[in-house]
């Protein structure tokens, strides 16, 4: 493997291509036939818009296979976490639908297509983006810098360790080292995942890819935030999955059960270490901390307490129910008030230290519906997402309009990565979004937050090294 060829984006196979687009058509058929045989013939309201977003969202991917597109699939993943977080949670009667009438659910279901056809309707009105600057689709990093991509990885592992177990780090520089580390690790993770799927990389490398994972992925549940450890999986998949235009099903199977059964234990795990303050495992302790958990696992299994599985984990439907419940007929649309902060986002926090948190949008949503407590708001943690938030600022008007400009932009990031090395700021910055594309619970002002501080370091540092060193 030369350098030369690591900064080069190969042309997809297409007869893999299209073995993936006639498995991806193959499991769409299987999937409405196995919800329609569940309704029994009587196929209702709910079950039609569970379809209708479940086609709509699949789509943009099937295209992406169907015509072996070169570009990394952001959009075409952004669209298909509607399926968990809308279609599925509709199809099987989410436990938190029993609280919303028909109507209302109805409603909530029409707003996912709405955005998912403006969505689709943006994406598909670019064909052509303007003739970019030379420094945009130029690579950025030095031909030596290609060779320690597996460092970065490392990098992140020994970050994750140090900030988890010791106090190395100071309390006021934790944002910026993890963006730091974390920007480097996601850029890594994509690179080698999607070279192993390229069959480019060799065993020594592979087997370092699965070690760096597996404890990265350990580190990160130790905090009890499944989430975290969930996505850093989706990415490398993804990236395997975009390279070699084939789904490791048998890799997804052994670990979705796995992350089910850890997630019936995270409640009583988290009671105890959050709200009883149990000291937090020591590197030692981890065994017994999983094995704690699972056991809490084994119980909630047993009690059958609830129908907590992923899937309904997932679920961000009863989020857009409740903003249609009440807005505007008992809270008033927010008219932009969660997005106010999105400008600040943007000014490095050294310019700024005192400026505002993103996680403030997602405060102002709970406020609004009294789901915290205003004197102490970050005690509790609540999923929102986009399209929820889109229409409590504005109703069906800021989700058309948000469905149409991510689609629009996602195209344009698109159409100018396809001819560009992978490693110009461009081809950067869309290995970024394609990470960013399935953190659907997040609102407009986290998700650019955070976007935006892992292109500083992944795409600003090497763009101002170039043009500092004239490179």
């Amino acid at each position: 493997m030369s350098d030369l060829d690591l900064d080069r984006l190969p042309i997809p196979d297409a007869h893999a291509s299209y073995r993936l687009y006639r498995f991806g058509v193959a499991g769409l058929v299987a999937t409405f036939s196995w919800f329609l045989y569940q309704t029994g013939g009587d196929v209702g309201m709910h079950t039609v818009l569970g379809l209708g977003i479940l086609l709509l969202a699949s789509v943009p991917a099937l295209q992406w296979a169907l015509r072996a597109r070169t570009w990394f699939p952001a959009f075409e993943i952004s669209m298909l976490t509607c399926v968990a977080f809308y279609a599925f949670p509709l199809l099987s009667n989410h436990a938190e639908l029993a609280h919303y009438s028909d109507t209302v659910i109805n409603e909530a279901g029409l707003l996912v297509l709405f955005y998912l056809g403006t969505a689709l309707m943006g994406f598909s009105s670019l064909r052509q983006p303007p003739r970019p600057p030379s420094w945009v689709t130029t690579s950025l990093l030095p031909e030596q810098a290609y060779r320690y991509i597996s460092g970065g990885m490392l990098l992140n592992t020994c970050y994750l360790y140090i900030v988890n177990f010791t106090s190395l780090i100071p309390g006021n520089l934790t944002g910026t080292f993890r963006a730091l580390f974390f920007g480097v690790g996601i850029l890594a993770t994509f690179v080698l995942a999607r070279l192993w799927g390229l069959e480019r990389l060799p065993r020594k490398r592979v087997i370092f890819v699965c070690v760096n994972l597996t404890l990265q992925v350990i580190l990160l549940f130790s905090q009890l935030y499944l989430i975290s450890g969930i996505s850093l999986l989706a990415l490398a998949l993804i990236a395997y999955a975009s390279a070699r235009r084939k789904v490791p099903w048998l890799v997804v199977v052994a670990i979705l059960p796995i992350l089910g059964f850890l997630h019936l234990g995270k409640s009583e795990m988290r009671r105890q270490f959050w709200e009883e303050k149990r000291p937090a495992p020591t590197p030692l302790e981890l065994p017994a901390f999983f094995q704690e958990w699972f056991t809490y696992s084994v119980a909630a299994k047993e009690e059958d307490e609830t129908r907590s599985s992923l899937v309904e984990r997932a679920s961000l439907i009863q989020m857009l129910c409740l903003s249609v419940d009440r807005v505007p007929s008992i809270r008033p649309y927010l008219n932009g008030e969660s997005y106010v902060d999105i400008p600040a986002q943007f000014i490095p926090r050294p310019l700024w230290p005192g400026k505002p948190s993103s996680l403030l949008a997602n405060i102002r949503l709970a406020i609004h519906f009294n789901l915290v407590d205003p004197d102490d708001p970050y005690s509790v943690s609540i999923a929102f997402g986009i399209i929820s938030e889109a229409y409590v600022n504005f109703g069906l008007i800021g989700v058309l309009l948000l469905g149409f400009m991510f689609g629009l932009v996602f195209k344009y990031f698109a159409l100018l990565s396809q001819s560009a090395p992978q490693f110009s700021a461009v081809g950067i910055f869309m290995i970024l979004l394609t990470a960013w594309s399935f953190q659907a619970e997040l609102v407009l002002a986290t998700w650019l937050a955070s976007l935006f501080q892992a292109a500083v370091v992944c795409v600003g540092i090497p763009l101002g090294y170039r043009f500092v060193t004239n490179r």
